[in-house]
């Protein structure tokens, strides 16, 4: 047996016919840029994550620069992230020209919240919430913190995806969250796209302008944007997988309960943890392992395929090496990272192949 990571394949294979099928009609009617496809997606996106509108644009990384760039962000602002994050979170904030502040995860590999006050200072001016593997950070006491010291509070939902905690869903307590349709995603595209959702009007008519070369009107340009556009097959494909997306995130957290059932008494493994009263998407399936590259080995060697989420801190980063934090130490995230390993978790994946995951790693740790 073979084990792929993500086998994309089994989702995809049923929507081929019909999105090309949609997909000639635009062709046939020269309907490029952000067409009715995009729209329609804009309006049902909005409607599945509970927000009032939703702005389609090129990535996820995108999505997180245009909320950044709407609230004016820019040189001489820091802006706090956690440093256990896809480093997509810091670019989005170095490309504004501002300077991401890097915090410690907890236990559930989600910011901590405890450590988050001690990096604010005058030059602070926003906080990024990650909501990483599947599950929501704790958003009302990030929030209090913001509140606190007047700071914006924007979400950045690439690995979340329907997650929400107890009432609060992704949004609700934030300007806004950005979210990635890369193909991997819970929700993923034919390719790259992203989509920032928000319940303010007036935020939302700012960002629509900075997404589309921050012009109203052709050739009438009211701000600086750039050029960042959901394409219209993306929107197709998205719509229709959308219907779905709640069947898969619960056969994702079927598939978790079992790994979770078999590994929990695993020697040298700990598996993830839920935060109580959130509802985990399982974007990704990350155990902390010993001798974490024997195991990637193993499985190669048994036809099993494991991810890495992720091998370093994003501040140990070569891109950061001139950033303050470069050599900072991180407790919990320094110590995780280099045994962080994702097993295979996707929709339509068998019993006999998450049976058969559990038994490389089983092999593997009862040697």
């Amino acid at each position: 047996m073979y084990v792929k990571f993500n086998d994309l394949s089994r989702i995809h294979k049923p929507l081929i016919k019909d999105s090309l099928k949609a997909f000639s009609k635009a062709v046939e009617n020269s309907q490029f840029v952000l067409n009715q496809d995009v729209q329609d997606f804009e309006k049902q996106y909005a409607e599945f994550t509970g927000q009032k509108y939703a702005l389609g644009c090129a990535n996820g990384t995108d999505a997180l620069e245009i909320i950044l760039r709407g609230l004016e962000i820019g040189i001489g602002d820091e802006v706090i992230i956690p440093v256990n994050t896809f480093i997509a979170t810091a670019l989005a904030v170095s490309r504004t020209g501002a300077t991401p502040v890097f915090v410690d995860n907890d236990e559930f590999y989600l910011i901590d919240t405890k450590k988050i006050e001690k990096k604010i200072n005058k030059k602070t001016k926003a906080i990024i919430a990650v909501h990483l593997y599947g599950q929501m950070a704790d958003m009302s006491k990030i929030k209090a913190i913001a509140k606190k010291h007047k700071l914006k509070l924007l979400e950045d939902a690439a690995q979340a995806h329907g997650s929400y905690f107890l009432n609060t869903k992704v949004g609700d307590e934030s300007v806004a969250a950005a979210y990635s349709f890369y193909p991997g995603k819970n929700l993923g595209a034919w390719g790259d796209g992203g989509a920032v959702t928000t319940n303010s009007k007036a935020f939302y008519k700012k960002i629509k302008l900075i997404r589309d070369f921050g012009s109203k009107s052709k050739y009438e340009h009211e701000v600086l944007g750039f050029n960042s556009r959901l394409q219209p097959i993306q929107g197709i494909v998205l719509a229709k997988k959308l219907v779905d997306l709640k069947e898969w995130n619960e056969e994702r957290n079927e598939i978790a309960k079992i790994y979770d059932d078999k590994l929990c008494d695993l020697n040298q493994v700990v598996v993830p943890k839920t935060v109580p009263g959130n509802y985990h998407v399982w974007h990704l399936y990350v155990l902390r392992v010993k001798k974490r590259n024997n195991l990637i080995d193993f499985g190669k060697k048994n036809g099993v395929e494991f991810g890495i989420h992720y091998p370093k801190p994003v501040n140990k980063q070569n891109a950061y090496k001139s950033h303050r934090q470069h050599r900072s130490k991180f407790e919990l995230s320094d110590r995780y990272s280099g045994g962080l390993i994702s097993l295979p978790i996707f929709p339509k994946m068998k019993l006999s192949e998450v049976n058969y995951v559990i038994g490389v790693v089983k092999k593997m740790y009862s040697k």
